[in-house]
């Protein structure tokens, strides 16, 4: 398979501008010097053309030879052939060598072109090639004119040495560019395919959350609703014979109400950031002041206290154990209105100790309202349970109650190694 030019080099070479400056800086070196010598007298003039003709010969050759540059980028090797023909031209035809050095550097271009294109054997072959060829005809051409041998050795090396150091440096050069530009386009193809993970590890976050979500609305559904039915059942029974315990148990079913809709509003919300913001963050431990404020507004005395780095509990137990001091505080505002709440969070260095604790109610509490409740708990149960870690609901037996969740980090940490 034929190696394929850098676009850059590609853009460059064939950029009119470009062939510009490069004809303007060669005729400059090339004629510039001569012509200032032969125009003041300064010099003599062997050759059997006038030196009008020589000139514009070699200004239509450096022409020429700059235009060839813009064939390198499609056709390196035709290019390159022109280039060390035409500078042949200059320096046997016309026989100015002498003129002709400065065209090196448009050789040197054509060979950085050529070590762009091709394989680097191909590439320094090619370069050899038109080097020996270019160093036999000058020996022809030398040899020719009758001078003596080491005149033509010291031409031969002087010529020699220019030509090829030029010409491999340019292959050297063009080589090592191909080499960068394809290293480069690995790296831009490693970022695209990083790219195309990432986004379709968003993806399978965004369906895991969706899922969370649902579950979560599930959850609280069946037992918030569980709950108003069993104590709109109770609510029915009652009436009749004990009106005033019904009129109770309806204020429980409009805090069952009330704490419902609150619970899915916030469900909601999260499956709202899930649509809207892919990478919405899930709430964990650190976002407990948040939480305990949304109680306060809504008139429950709550303090948070955290011991420790919150930074060092690993993600899933983070998040976990704030779904569970949520519900802590959700069923104290149930059972317990008026009651101070105290969420106690210590973190040691290789476990997670939660507490969630309230007074007694305020106010008594009704028969029947355990009714409906305790799924949330349960829930709760099986998600420690898969970090091996326990979660206690119990009376303190002062008329409070106490939700308390120890979790050790090295289980979950081993469990994600897994």
């Amino acid at each position: 398979m034929e190696q394929v030019a850098s676009p850059r080099v590609v853009a460059l070479m064939r950029s009119p501008l470009f062939v510009g400056v490069v004809f303007v800086a060669i005729v400059v070196q090339v004629c510039g010097v001569p012509v200032l010598t032969l125009f003041s007298g300064g010099g003599t003039w062997d050759s059997a053309l006038p030196p009008a003709v020589v000139v514009t010969l070699t200004v239509l050759a450096c022409l020429a030879q700059a235009a060839a540059l813009m064939l390198a980028a499609s056709r390196p090797v035709p290019a390159m052939m022109a280039t060390v023909v035409l500078y042949l031209i200059v320096a046997v035809a016309l026989a100015v060598p002498n003129w002709a050095s400065p065209m090196h550097l448009v050789i040197a271009m054509a060979m950085f072109a050529l070590g762009t294109a091709r394989p680097t054997s191909v590439a320094v072959a090619w370069a050899a090639f038109a080097v020996v060829g270019a160093l036999v005809a000058l020996a022809s051409w030398a040899a020719s004119l009758g001078a003596p041998a080491e005149r033509v050795i010291g031409f031969l090396l002087t010529e020699g040495v220019s030509l090829a150091s030029t010409s491999f440096a340019g292959v050297a050069l063009g080589i090592l560019w191909a080499v960068l530009e394809r290293r480069a386009a690995r790296a831009r193809q490693r970022a695209l395919d990083l790219e195309e993970e990432q986004a379709a590890a968003i993806e399978r976050s965004r369906v895991a959350e969706r899922g969370r979500i649902a579950q979560e609305l599930h959850d609280v559904a069946g037992q918030h609703l569980a709950g108003l039915v069993s104590l709109c059942d109770a609510t029915t029974e009652l009436a009749p014979a004990h009106p005033e315990q019904a009129l109770r148990l309806i204020e429980e079913v409009r805090a069952e109400g009330r704490y419902a809709a609150a619970s899915l509003y916030g469900a909601l919300g999260d499956l709202r950031a899930v649509e809207e913001v892919i990478h919405a963050p899930t709430p964990d431990l650190r976002d407990l002041d948040t939480l305990a404020g949304f109680w306060r507004e809504r008139g429950m005395d709550v303090s948070v206290q955290v011991r420790g780095d919150l930074d060092l509990v690993p993600v899933v137990v983070s998040a976990t154990a704030y779904r569970a001091v949520q519900e802590g505080l959700s069923n104290a505002a149930k059972h317990a209105a008026g009651a101070s709440v105290e969420v106690d969070v210590i973190v040691d260095a290789d476990r997670l100790r939660v507490r969630v604790s309230n007074d007694a109610a305020s106010r008594a509490r009704t028969d029947e309202a355990h009714l409906g409740l305790g799924w949330g708990l349960d829930g709760l149960r099986e998600k420690f349970a898969l970090m091996e870690g326990t979660v206690d609901a119990t009376d303190d037996g002062t008329g409070g109650w106490r939700l308390s969740v120890d979790v050790p980090f090295a289980e979950v940490r081993e469990s994600v190694r897994d």
